[in-house]
């Protein structure tokens, strides 16, 4: 998220200081987890000029499969006119797409460390990053759901914790996945297989209260378990690497804004990863500070302008962050009357056209 509002800014002629370190070793699986970049995604990236060196490192889903115990939907984008679903992307091959097309914006200052202090002023926000001193109009935290902005601004929040972890990893399979993206609500458990470029290959993001293997043993019986959940769909399955955890919470602030100060992304909001909704809320949230933006020379960091982007954003998030924890709760939840109801919900999505069309394009644009 710092590079792409770096670079949204940037190409709006705003001169931007990007400040935050690069990104090594990460051992939460970053690099197993894959984004579902929706058609106004793809736009964007397109527009900023990164499509081009990313697009070979993408795999296409037109179609999604949906399973809850013996019933079955097929989501395809043709049934709501879109050429596709989502782009699915390796978290460190979008990174070093956006970070090498920052390298090509001379209007952006990259300073690869965290600031140190930041005071806001009516007028203009004092930021102090490695030692020197900076004055700027507006500060933009992009900076995940531990936002230092966050906290420096004032702006409340809190965390709705699932009890569950998402359990991420790469999988191996024997039969070729077709660009086909998987899902199965069962149990209480979310699992899904998630095609990356590679045909025998998908990024796995398992929503589960199940331990965390690490033990070799708990390895193989987690396999064994992807196995049995996913119904042998693709056939033998080979875990590539290490699985990685980390607990799902969604993430609720009382603003987007604060004085001079606008959030972006996780630092603003996070959601259950159920729909593949982060980071392209994340996306909508530049794309409507882009078009506020557009006419916010010579001060950016305004009252009016800060404002009209609070309020272009609360509601739309809020409906989405509570949108996805009801269907949540609906797919997860235990009781035979639940069960019931995802039966009948997944039958009258599969027999409704217009119904399924509405999901798809909700799917796609989460607006």
């Amino acid at each position: 998220m710092g590079a792409l509002t770096s670079l949204v800014a940037s190409h709006l002629g705003y001169s931007v200081l990007w400040c935050g370190p690069e990104e090594h070793g990460r051992t939460d699986g970053a690099d197993a987890r894959n984004y579902a970049l929706a058609p106004l995604t793809v736009d964007l990236l397109k527009r900023l000029g990164v499509w081009t060196a990313l697009e070979p490192h993408t795999c296409t889903v037109t179609r999604m499969e949906v399973f809850s115990e013996d019933a079955r939907i097929d989501l395809n984008a043709t049934d709501a006119g879109a050429e596709f679903l989502s782009e699915m992307v390796l978290h460190t091959d979008l990174l070093a797409a956006l970070e090498s097309a920052v390298q090509f914006r001379p209007q952006i200052q990259r300073m690869k460390a965290r600031p140190e202090s930041m005071t806001a002023h009516p007028q203009h926000v004092t930021l102090h990053v490695d030692g020197r001193s900076f004055t700027t109009q507006l500060v933009i935290g992009a900076d995940g759901a531990r936002s230092w902005v966050r906290a420096q601004s004032g702006i409340l929040w809190g965390q709705r914790d699932y009890g569950q972890q998402g359990v991420v990893a790469t999988l191996e399979l024997e039969h070729p996945h077709g660009g086909v993206a998987s899902q199965w609500f069962d149990h209480g458990d979310i699992l899904a297989l998630l095609p990356l470029r590679d045909p025998h290959r998908v990024s796995m993001v398992w929503s589960t209260s199940r331990e965390h293997p690490t033990s070799e043993h708990a390895l193989q019986e987690f396999v064994a378990q992807i196995q049995e959940r996913s119904h042998g769909r693709f056939g033998a399955i080979i875990l590539q690497g290490s699985a990685f955890a980390a607990p799902l919470r969604m993430t609720l602030t009382d603003a987007q804004s604060a004085l001079r100060t606008l959030l972006v992304g996780d630092a603003g909001h996070t959601v259950h990863p159920l729909a593949g909704y982060g980071l392209n809320l994340g996306v909508q949230d530049l794309i409507s500070l882009e078009e506020i933006l557009k006419d916010a020379q010579p001060d950016p960091g305004a009252s009016g302008i800060v404002r009209a982007y609070d309020r272009s954003r609360r509601f739309r998030v809020k409906r989405v962050q509570w949108g996805l924890d009801l269907l949540q709760r609906t797919v997860t939840a235990s009781h035979p009357s639940f069960s019931r109801l995802r039966r009948w919900g997944m039958q009258w999505v599969g027999d409704i056209g217009p119904l399924r069309q509405f999901l798809i394009r909700q799917a796609i644009s989460p607006q």
